[in-house]
């Protein structure tokens, strides 16, 4: 499956399915996040006033009486990346500092290699420090009658023709509006795949053609971010370093005919500066 496209897929979900994020936590420690009535985004930023900038896929904060109870920092990962190690700790601390209140990081993976190496702690402070995410494997994610969890686990790896059924009849449970962006979502996601075909063959026994805007968005983003990833790996494999300002500006572009102009030139450059000044 397009990595990018699954990556969006899950973040838009972590963004619009009410009380997923909160429902993983209970699921992978056994604890309930603290009592709330709201629940806000606060963006992917965590931006402090330092000269580096980084980046999570998303931030949710949880209210009580309009104060913070707890910020949760949610990171969808796909494969081992030493740089996240470093990134991670910096997102709790920093969400901590912007909201006065604990932070969590969850971590959701696909693979169950991927999973192992993110539930490792992290040291810091010559070890005098430990972080422990909070880690999601959508192999091993127990779905039962969770709305929010059926979505996930149909983005796995290799999702059975049962399991994409019975979500589609859970679907058609709940308002139509909710039902055309969750459907949308998780063809997205399984796009490109042999899952998607069974998806797109259970839309069309219902004779619905869901074009939810969120589709052709994600759709667009998820093909950007496959791109970026694509630059900074072959740059990588060449061994060159990436600087964050290159590395924000290439995962920040948008511009699809761009990224494939830089991925060319990732190929046979021997100036990486100059590749991103043209």
């Amino acid at each position: 499956m397009p990595p990018g496209k699954r990556h969006e897929a899950i973040i838009e979900l972590s963004k619009k399915v009410p009380g997923l994020l909160s429902n993983l936590i209970a699921q992978a420690t056994g604890e309930e996040v603290p009592a709330h009535d709201a629940v806000r985004h606060s963006g992917e930023a965590a931006n402090l006033l330092v000269p580096i900038e980084r980046l999570s896929d998303g931030v949710q904060v949880f209210y009580r009486d309009e104060s913070p109870q707890l910020a949760a920092v949610f990171e969808m990962q796909h494969a081992t990346e030493r740089r996240k190690k470093r990134d991670w700790p910096y997102f709790v601390a920093a969400m901590e500092l912007e909201h006065d209140c604990p932070a969590v990081l969850i971590v959701v993976t696909v693979s169950a290699k991927t999973a192992a190496w993110a539930r490792k702690p992290i040291e810091f402070g010559f070890g005098r420090c430990v972080m422990r995410p909070i880690v999601i494997c959508l192999e091993e994610l127990e779905p039962g009658d969770d709305m929010g969890f059926m979505l996930l686990f149909a983005l796995r790896e290799k999702a059975s023709r049962g399991d994409l059924e019975q979500l589609w009849r859970e679907i058609n449970t709940v308002p139509e509006d909710l039902a055309k962006l969750y459907a949308d979502i998780v063809g997205v996601g399984l796009f490109g795949t042999d899952s998607y075909e069974i998806w797109s063959d259970l839309m069309k026994i219902e004779d619905i053609r869901y074009e939810h805007p969120y589709a052709q968005e994600l759709i667009a983003k998820g093909k950007a971010q496959g791109e970026a990833r694509a630059i900074l790996e072959v740059l990588s494999s060449r061994g060159f370093e990436v600087s964050d300002r290159l590395r924000r500006k290439i995962t920040g572009c948008q511009d699809q005919s761009q990224l494939l102009i830089w991925l060319r030139g990732a190929a046979v450059t021997d100036d990486v500066e100059r590749l991103f000044s043209e």
